[in-house]
Order: structure tokens, then C-alpha cells, then sequence
């Protein structure tokens, strides 16, 4: 085993996350892949063991933080101001026999104006602000890497994550593995048969391969077999299509010549 991938054994252990612990969400307009806390709290206890005696975090600073002004409606001034309420989270833990630690920020906005216009107060900032803080350390250890690198965002990615949360709860493992491993089968043979014999023009192909061949490591994982042969596959398929393009470019010359003869 090389030193890298001891370094990175943490990390590859947790950063796969099941499908069924995370939601989208909307944070200041913008759409997020949200991740439920107590899986969080559940894989950690797993890894390193109970909190408090393998794991836990001690809240280093807590204050709130002044935003934007809110003024009176009549005569403009400012009256108060938004409050964002923030903690510096210290989360330590016990991995291969040595204690580490790692620190972040959590942010929670606790007093604010809605879309509606109407101000809010979020008596449970203090609490979102440790989970928001707690999760980010969590992450720099590679806990949830998956979401926080932005792979949810691929649509290959999140149903290859799917179809293993799936195989794990599913009553009959083995029939549901052998449905995605159909699907494969099938998906490989219509993409096959698109390179062979659909593509007119060679860069065309090569280009429409090339996306397919990204494409097969997740679709692969989803059957839960080795991609290789499916890639290969691809390839033999782009190369008897490209050929197959050129021979009909070349007897379309061939055709054209005859005809200006």
C-alpha cells in the first residue's frame, strides 16, 4: 500500500454518500444538495466511535455578526440591522491511535427580511450554525466528499449513488443487481449501435465516444462490474463506425466522380 493511499484512507472510507440522506435545497436562491445531519453524526460515531469518546468538537467563539441595514420605511433612517449568528467550531477526533483536529466557521442568518418582506427571527440559529460548522470540519476529513466536490451535480454520478442506495435496501440484493446489470447491457448495445451505424461524419464519432467512454465508469459502478469490457466495447464500436464513414464518404466521391464523368 503506498503512502498516499494511507493517507487517503479516511477519506475514501466516508466520502460516498446514499441518496437517501440528501435533499435539495434553496439557500439565498440558489439550489444546493443539502445533507442530513445525523448521517453525518451516525457515519462519524461509525469511523472513529462514540461522541465524546472517539469523536465530539468544543465551540471556540460564538457571536453575531451585523448585515444589512434595516431602515424606516417613512423616513429612510436605519433603525437596526440584519444579525448573521456565526460560531468557530473546534472538531476533534481519534483515528489509527492519534488525535486530530480540525476547525471551521458556521454561519446561520437569524435575523432578516424575507422574499416576502416580512422579518424573521430563527430562534434555532445557534443549533444550525454547530451543525453547519460541525459538517464542514467533517468534510475537510472527507466525510460526504461527493457533495461537497459537486459530483451530485452529475446526472451519471447521483444514479450510479441511486442505484447503491438502492441494492442496499432492497429484500432481494441479488434480483436488483441484476436488473441495473440488464440495463447496462442494454444501454451499451443501443450506444454501440449508434457509433456503428448512425454517426455520418468520423470527428462526429470519435467526439459522440468520447462522452460515452465518461460516461461508462458510473454506469459500470451502477451494475456493480468491471467497465473495462464496456469501454472497450465502445471503442471497437467507434472504430468499425468510423470506418464505415469514411467507406461511405469515399464511395460518395467515387459516386460524384462518375457523375461529372
Amino acid at each position: 500500500m503506498t503512502q498516499d493511499t494511507d493517507h487517503l484512507a479516511l477519506w475514501h472510507q466516508v466520502e460516498k454518500t446514499p441518496t437517501n440522506v440528501v435533499k435539495q435545497a434553496n439557500v439565498n436562491g440558489q439550489q444546493i444538495t443539502a445533507i442530513d445531519t445525523m448521517h453525518m453524526i451516525r457515519l462519524a460515531t461509525q469511523v472513529f466511535g462514540p461522541m465524546g469518546l472517539g469523536w465530539g468538537y468544543q465551540i471556540e467563539e460564538e457571536r453575531y455578526d451585523q448585515g444589512a441595514p434595516i431602515l424606516d420605511p417613512q423616513t429612510g433612517e436605519v433603525k437596526a440591522y440584519e444579525l448573521t449568528h456565526t460560531v468557530r467550531l473546534l472538531l476533534w477526533y481519534r483515528w489509527q491511535g492519534e488525535k486530530g483536529e480540525v476547525t471551521q466557521f458556521g454561519h446561520t442568518r437569524a435575523v432578516y427580511r424575507t422574499n416576502k418582506g416580512s422579518w424573521m427571527t430563527d430562534g434555532e440559529a445557534p443549533k444550525k450554525s454547530v451543525s453547519d460548522a460541525m459538517k464542514k470540519c467533517l468534510s475537510l476529513l472527507g466525510f460526504a466528499a461527493d457533495i461537497f466536490t459537486g459530483m451530485f451535480d452529475d446526472q451519471d454520478y447521483r444514479a450510479a449513488r441511486e442505484a447503491e442506495t438502492r441494492i442496499a435496501q432492497a429484500e432481494d440484493a441479488d434480483a436488483e443487481i441484476e436488473r441495473y446489470r440488464q440495463e447496462y447491457q442494454d444501454w451499451l448495445s443501443r450506444e454501440c449501435d449508434t457509433l456503428r451505424n448512425k454517426i455520418p461524419h468520423p470527428r462526429s464519432i470519435q467526439l459522440a465516444a468520447e462522452r460515452i467512454l465518461q460516461r461508462v465508469p458510473d454506469k459500470a459502478s451502477m451494475a456493480r462490474v468491471d467497465g473495462s469490457k464496456g469501454a472497450a466495447m465502445i471503442q471497437k464500436a467507434a472504430e468499425e463506425g468510423i470506418e464505415r464513414a469514411k467507406a461511405e464518404r469515399q464511395q460518395q466521391n467515387e459516386q460524384e466522380a462518375e457523375s461529372h464523368g
